[in-house]
């Protein structure tokens, strides 16, 4: 059987986004490979719902189910409805969910301003991730992390980190050294033209634009880390156990929090992936990145807890943690137990009663996401193949 499939947004616009991957899909033959899960929210236009009708009448399958569908889902598969906040982009945890029931073997995330590009077979590029093993350029750094950004031309002679990108590493010399090898791609992260995702302090200071993907995509060694978000990203199906968007808009250290949720998502399958023997690919497919507006000094306010955060916590998690379990849904919850003792010992001025509340919580909410993802059909790693496919109702007015 071919391999299916499935993009998942979120959107409180019009989602003229998906013209585009229609176009790329029809153009490459996958429009009979591919299923769109567009997750409306309390700010969503109609607009939004006669778009998706549109494209199903064209033959491009989109589900776009109103809130009361999607919290009826939520309850069907045990997932209790209020751990996925509205009004916010933690929606689009109810898409990857209604991905896996629909038996997709790989998903991909995108966000509703990345366009995809014609000459690229956006679909077949991500779909490295369904590949048992493939041939690949495997790059180590010195430091332990590979800066993305090096991979595009910017049109800024400063050098530039992506969102998440911790502090305590820029700047210093990657010493990167690259060698041929097989690897089982389990993620695969694709990068921006335009707007790079780079985070609100580097707007402020040192905005730039990425004219042309520079350079060979790679793949990274079992040393090496990268942040990866949840803009133009693909994962096989067992991935998105780890994969949970971390839920926003707590006060860590007195700071409210937010834009970092795809960020804590992407570091900890990241984890598991690297537990259980898969590898991360950086480069193509490329989308263009036309951003929505943004007030960089609100987002920078919101972002800083996190980023202090990431001081402390990505030390332990890309040296110290150790994780258990052979599948990714005993590899998440060993995660999370994992971060539920480390975080007692951090300290510093956001590593506050409240801070370590949040994330039990987060914990907590990460192992109920397992448990969900279990009960929809996640197996053994590496079995792509055929399924019980779901064939999820197109909504159209």
């Amino acid at each position: 059987m071919p391999i299916k499939g499935a993009v998942v947004l979120t959107t409180i616009f019009d989602p003229i986004v998906l013209e585009s991957y229609f176009r790329n899909f029809e153009t490459y033959g996958h429009l009979q490979d591919v299923r769109v899960f567009l997750i409306p929210d309390r700010k969503t236009p109609r607009s939004a719902f006669e778009r998706c009708a549109s494209l199903n009448r064209r033959g491009f399958p989109v589900t776009s189910p109103l809130i009361e569908e999607q919290e009826s889902f939520l309850t069907r598969i045990g997932l209790p409805p209020e751990l996925i906040p509205h009004d916010s982009d933690n929606r689009r945890n109810v898409g990857f969910l209604m991905a896996l029931e629909s038996g997709a073997d790989f998903v991909m995330s995108i966000d509703d301003d990345n366009y995809c590009q014609p000459g690229e077979d956006f679909f077949m590029k991500h779909a490295a991730v369904c590949q048992s093993t493939t041939k690949a350029r495997i790059i180590e750094s010195t430091t332990g992390w590979f800066n993305v950004c090096r991979l595009l031309k910017l049109d800024s002679p400063a050098t530039t980190y992506a969102r998440g990108f911790p502090y305590y590493a820029r700047h210093k010399e990657e010493n990167l050294l690259a060698t041929e090898g097989q690897v089982a791609i389990h993620m695969n992260a694709g990068l921006w033209l335009s707007n790079p995702d780079l985070d609100a302090i580097t707007w402020l200071v040192s905005p730039t634009q990425a004219v042309e993907f520079a350079g060979e995509s790679v793949v990274l060694g079992t040393r090496t880390w990268s942040p990866v978000n949840t803009q133009n990203t693909a994962l096989r199906r067992e991935v998105i156990v780890g994969y949970y968007f971390v839920r926003m808009g707590y006060r860590l250290g007195g700071i409210p929090i937010d834009r970092y949720g795809d960020i804590f998502s992407g570091y900890f399958a990241q984890a598991c992936m690297r537990h259980l023997g898969g590898a991360l690919r950086v480069g193509t497919p490329v989308v263009e990145h036309r951003r929505n507006s943004h007030s960089y000094m609100k987002d920078a306010f919101n972002e800083w807890a996190c980023i202090m955060v990431f001081e402390d916590l990505l030390p332990w998690l890309t040296q110290e943690a150790r994780l258990s379990g052979s599948t990714y849904v005993e590899a998440y919850e060993s995660l999370s137990h994992e971060i539920e003792d480390a975080v007692g010992h951090f300290s510093g001025p956001v590593w506050t009663e409240s801070t370590r509340s949040y994330f039990h919580e987060v914990a907590r909410c990460m192992r109920i996401w397992a448990k969900t993802c279990e009960r929809l059909g996640v197996g053994p790693l590496d079995q792509v193949g055929p399924r019980n496919h779901v064939t999820w109702n197109s909504r159209s007015l």
